[in-house]
């Protein structure tokens, strides 16, 4: 198995691109596979420029509403699945850009005993308790 080795200014100019671009365009301008342009913005915890630009609109979203929204809520009012809703909540959770905050569920008639709101992290939040 042959491993392809890359000049440095060729390394440094693509590692500089990672995440502002998209990788397709990045391989193109670099020679480098998509692939393993792919593998080193993992390895680097680079969000893709896709994935970057769907965010904006979640934590729009989420400032507009401080007091937090459900999935269920924020899946409705961008219009996506409530799938793909839960999935990017929890990206932008691992990136500790929002928080998942648990309250007890008011009208609960043998249904859930706790809400899940997601809001904008706070620096002190000593209110509800955080989900884990």
């Amino acid at each position: 198995m042959q491993y392809n080795t890359y000049t440095t200014a060729t390394r440094t100019a693509a590692l500089a691109l990672l995440g502002t671009t998209p990788d397709a365009c990045v391989a193109e301008q670099t020679g480098i596979p998509v692939s393993t342009l792919r593998n080193w913005r993992v390895e680097r915890n680079l969000p893709s420029y896709r994935l970057f630009r769907t965010t904006a609109r979640y934590v729009k979203l989420l400032r507009q509403h401080p007091g937090g929204l459900t999935a269920r809520h924020v899946s409705k009012v961008l219009g996506v699945t409530r799938q793909a809703a839960f999935l990017m909540l929890h990206v932008l959770k691992r990136r500790r850009i929002i928080e998942c905050v648990m309250l007890p569920n008011p009208r609960r008639h043998g249904g859930r005993a706790h809400i899940l709101l997601w809001q904008i992290a706070q620096e002190d939040t000593h209110a509800p308790t955080p989900c884990h």
